[in-house]
């Protein structure tokens, strides 16, 4: 334990900005973010259930689609890079944007399930266009 004070704030923070993460670390963090966005659409739907049916039926097939998402780039991941698969999630990012837990409210709002979705939407294409100019 000695050899931790010899080392500056900075380097025991073990986070890394998206610039300095590798293909296969953003390849990684890519699977976390579907795997959330995945999970978050199906506490929407399961909050909407019971007063806005048909949103729920919504949310379900985004839940769906962000599983389908998740499969193919495990599939992709595995090709390039093995099996493993290391942990990268969001906060693990420096200046990754945080978002409020707002699946955990009940009941849901619908206007702000929507709003949240939507940015979540928008936050998913700027991360894919900027991993992409990366890898």
């Amino acid at each position: 334990m000695v050899w931790l004070c010899l080392l500056s704030p900075t380097t025991l923070s073990p986070m890394k900005t998206f610039d300095e993460l590798s293909e296969r670390e953003i390849l990684a963090l890519a699977i976390s973010l579907e795997e959330e966005d995945e999970r978050v659409y199906a506490d929407f739907a399961d909050g909407l259930k019971q007063d806005f049916p048909a949103s729920a039926a919504v949310f379900d097939g985004m839940r769906e689609e962000e599983s389908g998402h998740r499969r193919r780039l495990i599939e992709l991941f595995r090709r390039k890079f093995g099996e493993h698969i290391p942990l990268v999630r969001r906060q693990d990012v420096k200046g990754f944007v945080e978002r409020r837990p707002v699946w955990l409210v009940r009941p849901l709002g619908l206007d702000t399930v929507h709003k949240t979705a939507s940015s979540r939407e928008v936050e998913t294409r700027r991360f894919y266009e900027k991993a992409a100019k990366r890898t």
